[in-house]
């Protein structure tokens, strides 16, 4: 069962040799293997190289046919009888380095439950020795890239998936005080080789950015998962069970584990290319030198039926965990049970928005629905899986304690209000104001305040218009 799997550039000015190194150097460091000493004295890893204890197994191939397609795999049965394989597959060209981690786990006897393992240890040990690359605009790293206010445009690109990345986006914008709700560093750490995590400067940031992404950008102290593909944004708030940030940060890296396992493996990463190219090479050589060694012949053919063969296996654990994902969705965002998906041509004005009024529509109906009927079970059920808090009671509230001292349009009041994402035009006898871009929906505030019970009348209308 493949529980694993991550691909990224690194450093291309290193070598597979280097990447040899690596893998030397992470096997030789393990306080758990039996191999750990025969690692910390081998200095002749070449282009095939192997070596085996009771429990496990490390091997080393390297090829050359105009690139590099080479790896190692490693084998290790541990106490409770399973088998742990780590396979390590790169391909070097001129101008790019990539290269594959995955992870899978099988028993020989049938078990309750397989553990999906840790984070493999030699993708700290890849960063450490080798170094990331570039993935389109962004360099591959271990710790959080903090952009700065003139950078508003390349964060914009890698929310519309325009920034030529191949890896997912944890994007973590600032709140009011200008914080991170989150300890970005270490999620980059746990995140290194499977994610970038981009850290806003600061809330001003936000407000800038949202007209350039359609408002898609997470904004507030949320954190969003944006995917290469530009298929859309797994959006988590710091609120309710993700108040405590190491709660959000392991719901996070969860969500952006369980993703990776769905992603096509570039084909010259994967171990079975480096086998199936090794044999070709080997076979031509022995065609082109006239070759009769029959036994030879089928032995290498053997190699590389075995490598197809593996490869098939793989693509048919993929499509049957494709298949029962389809029908088990509970993964990330703290969300329980099957996701119902609504239409909608609407986006979001502030956070929650969509959710919290279709919330607020069942609990009304849910009041007029029959006790203990299938009706009520199920909007219960609805309310209480998706009732997630939003912005709208914070916007509110700051917007009532604004308007409840309005008399003018001083700086204070008008820098206020554009920090909760309203726009003011100030022709005519009123100025009028849209709430995010809201064309729609103006309001109406005199230039002049009589009285508190002004603004207050000025709160009222645009909480029964707006929210």
């Amino acid at each position: 069962m493949l529980t694993f799997k991550t691909q990224f550039p690194i450093n291309e000015s290193k070598s597979v040799d280097d990447l040899f190194e690596a893998g030397r150097i992470w096997l030789a460091g393990s306080p758990h293997s039996s191999l750990a000493s025969v690692m910390k004295n081998a200095t002749d890893i070449r282009d095939e190289w192997s070596r085996e204890s009771d429990n496990e197994k490390i091997r080393f191939i390297k090829h050359h046919n105009g690139e590099e397609a080479s790896g190692f795999r490693h084998e290790n049965l541990d106490l409770d009888g399973m088998r742990w394989v780590t396979e390590v597959a790169c391909a070097k060209r001129a101008n790019n380095f990539w290269i594959s981690v995955q992870l899978s786990v099988d028993s020989e006897l049938p078990v309750e439950r397989i553990d999906n393992g840790k984070r493999p240890y030699i993708l700290k040990t890849i960063m450490r020795e080798i170094g990331g690359g570039k993935d389109g605009y962004l360099t591959v790293c271990d710790k959080p890239i903090h952009l700065t206010e003139e950078q508003v445009d390349l964060a914009a690109d890698i929310i519309t998936a325009n920034a030529g990345c191949f890896m997912p986006v944890v994007y973590v914008s600032a709140d009011s005080d200008g914080n991170s709700h989150i300890n970005t560093a270490q999620l980059a750490q746990w995140l290194s080789g499977m994610a970038h995590v981009l850290v806003e400067p600061n809330r001003r940031f936000s407000f800038q950015l949202a007209p350039l992404v359609y408002r898609e950008n997470a904004y507030g102290g949320a954190v969003a998962i944006y995917w290469p593909d530009g298929i859309g944004k797994w959006l988590f708030l710091p609120q309710g069970e993700f108040s405590d940030p190491k709660s959000l940060q392991n719901a996070i890296a969860k969500k952006v584990r369980a993703s990776l396992l769905s992603q096509r493996t570039k084909r010259e990463c994967t171990w079975s290319y480096i086998l199936e190219q090794k044999s070709r090479k080997r076979i031509q050589e022995l065609r082109d030198s006239g070759s009769h060694e029959v036994d030879e012949y089928i032995s290498l053919f053997d190699t590389e039926l075995e490598s197809k063969n593996e490869e098939i296996q793989r693509l048919e654990a993929e499509v049957s965990r494709l298949k029962y994902s389809h029908f088990n969705q509970n993964e990330g965002g703290g969300t329980k049970g099957k996701d119902l998906n609504i239409r909608t041509s609407e986006g979001d004005l502030y956070q929650g928005e969509r959710l919290s009024l279709i919330v607020e529509a069942l609990e009304k109906e849910l009041n007029s629905s029959e006790p203990h009927s299938r009706r009520y079970h199920v909007l219960r059920d609805l309310i209480d899986s998706n009732n997630l808090p939003g912005e709208k009671e914070t916007i509110l509230d700051s917007l009532k304690e604004l308007l409840r001292r309005y008399r003018d349009m001083d700086s204070t009041t008008r820098s206020e209000l554009e920090r909760l994402g309203f726009s003011i035009n100030d022709d005519g006898k009123h100025y009028k104001l849209f709430f995010r871009d809201e064309m729609r929906c103006p309001f109406i505030l005199a230039k002049t305040g009589s009285d508190h019970r002004g603004g207050l009348n000025s709160f009222s209308n645009i909480k029964k218009k707006l929210f």
